[in-house]
């Protein structure tokens, strides 16, 4: 499975320099730290499946000694490879420039803002994994980028605007605290993950290439 998440981050060569410039763009407009993190990191997972599903890549790995297990597997696993990549490279230019790009979301901290990313990652990936497992041919691949980036996207101005809502016109938040409020999120959307993963064994087991 190494080899498999191996070809994952490989198979986009030079597309790592644009994603980089990318990130480094979205910095500079001062776009807040959730949305870069889960952009990059929705951009890159999904090119993933654009670029194997352009090159027929489920017949090859299916024809090597690989399990369609370890296909599933190794996709959903690059995912949090990718993610925490992504992370890493934010917190350090955060650490470098001292934090002091503005973001649109100041009313949440830069690990706030981290933990958001994560969520909105694992949610995202949740619905639509198993969709393109389902249903993505070559025509339509390019569809499923698009949708799956803009939900990530909406993903993230939702987690925004629901904590500024529960902190501004409830007492939720403040009654259970903070950390605990961003623990139980991130778990949810943990367990979504892994019970789509599941679905997405169960689909890719069952699925005829021709």
């Amino acid at each position: 499975m190494l080899l498999l998440i191996k070809k994952d981050l490989v198979i986009h060569k030079l597309s790592w320099l644009l994603y980089f410039a990318m990130l480094l763009f979205f910095i500079v407009l001062n776009k807040d730290v959730m949305f870069v993190v889960a952009i990059i990191t929705a951009i890159i997972t999904m090119n993933t499946f654009h670029y194997d599903e352009l090159a027929h890549g489920n017949k090859l790995w299916n024809s090597l000694p690989f399990t369609r297990k370890e296909i599933v597997s190794a996709r959903y696993s690059t995912l949090l490879v990718v993610l925490l990549m992504v992370t890493a490279i934010v917190m350090t230019v955060a650490r470098i420039t001292n934090g002091e790009w503005s973001s649109a979301f100041s009313s949440l901290s830069i690990w706030e803002e981290i933990i958001g990313s994560f969520i909105v990652m694992m949610v995202s990936a949740s619905i639509f994994f198993p969709v393109v497992y389902k249903f993505a041919q070559k025509k339509t691949i390019f569809t499923f980028v698009i949708l799956f980036i803009g939900t990530a996207i909406a993903g993230v101005y939702s987690i925004y605007y629901l904590y500024k809502y529960l902190i501004e016109s409830t007492s939720i938040i403040q009654s259970m605290g903070i950390g605990l409020y961003w623990a139980l999120l991130a778990i949810g959307s943990l367990v979504c993950y892994v019970l789509s993963w599941g679905l997405s064994l169960k689909i890719y087991k069952a699925k005829e290439f021709l």
